[in-house]
């Protein structure tokens, strides 16, 4: 029986790891550096390998950066304990420092001899192949919500009686209507009304519709309060808008919401 000459099986062996090196080094190129290890976890590979994870070695056969960085420390590792020895030692050098890189090499590059490279590729990024979602249209945005054009309105309460306490006013004011619309609502508070923060509530029989807090400020003599109001999903009917402030004013206007918006943009009692 023939003996094999090692020279030659030393020989082929070390010229398919150094296919599987330029393959690797080029064959997966990560621009964006998606998901890679930083650097000192390849060097912790590079210097301990055996307190590496398996995942790593993994992560180095689909990512030519991570490899050639890897291959650049295993030189380094190579200078710093046979500085005495050539360049050529390189394979020698990275199947002890890390045999299943090794493996993992010289496997890819008998499955690109035999043509079958797939089989190695499967599940993991494919060369030369950028992101499959950079390859699509956009996908459209989600809808927004419509911007909601706010309607001018505004209610003069300055007739009403400023009910200090909880006894209310004998005289009940004359019921305004409001359309169920969303409203840039001015309020005019009864005169001397201070500025500062008021509560506003839309209430019907002890049941609040809406709600909302505005500050009021003086303008020209009068104390108004200004507020955006939506009173779109407000069901057709008779309510009370209340209107509290900290210093003990409250008032209550009867107002009627409809869908359809009511002649004119002011309503007064």
């Amino acid at each position: 029986m023939k003996m094999r000459d090692p020279r030659i099986s030393q020989r082929k062996s070390k010229e398919l790891l150094d296919f599987a090196r330029a393959y690797l080094s080029e064959a997966f190129p990560n621009p964006d550096r998606e998901a890679c290890p930083p650097d000192d976890v390849l060097r912790s590979l590079a210097f301990n390998p055996r307190e590496s994870e398996p995942a790593l070695t993994e992560h180095l056969a689909a990512c030519s950066p991570c490899f050639s960085r890897y291959s650049e420390l295993l030189a380094e590792l190579k200078a710093e304990q046979q500085a005495e020895r050539s360049s050529s030692t390189w394979i020698s050098a990275s199947s002890k420092a890390h045999p299943v890189l090794a493996a993992t090499a010289l496997t890819c590059a008998l499955f690109m001899a035999i043509g079958v490279i797939g089989l190695l590729l499967r599940g993991n990024r494919r060369p030369n192949t950028p992101p499959m979602d950079t390859n699509r249209k956009p996908s459209p945005t989600e809808p927004q919500t419509p911007t909601v054009a706010y309607s001018p309105f505004s209610l003069d309460l300055s007739t009403l009686s400023r009910v200090r306490g909880v006894e209310p006013s004998e005289t009940k004011p004359q019921r305004l209507v409001v359309p169920a619309s969303a409203l840039d609502l001015t309020l005019t508070l009864p005169f001397a009304s201070r500025e500062g923060s008021y509560d506003l509530k839309l209430a019907s029989e002890d049941h609040t519709f809406w709600s909302k807090s505005a500050v009021a400020h003086l303008q020209k003599g009068k104390t108004l309060l200004r507020l955006e109001a939506d009173f779109r999903q407000i069901p057709s009917g008779n309510y009370n808008l209340e209107v509290q402030s900290s210093s003990g004013i409250n008032l209550t206007q009867p107002v009627s919401i409809h869908g359809e918006s009511p002649k004119g943009g002011e309503q007064k009692p």
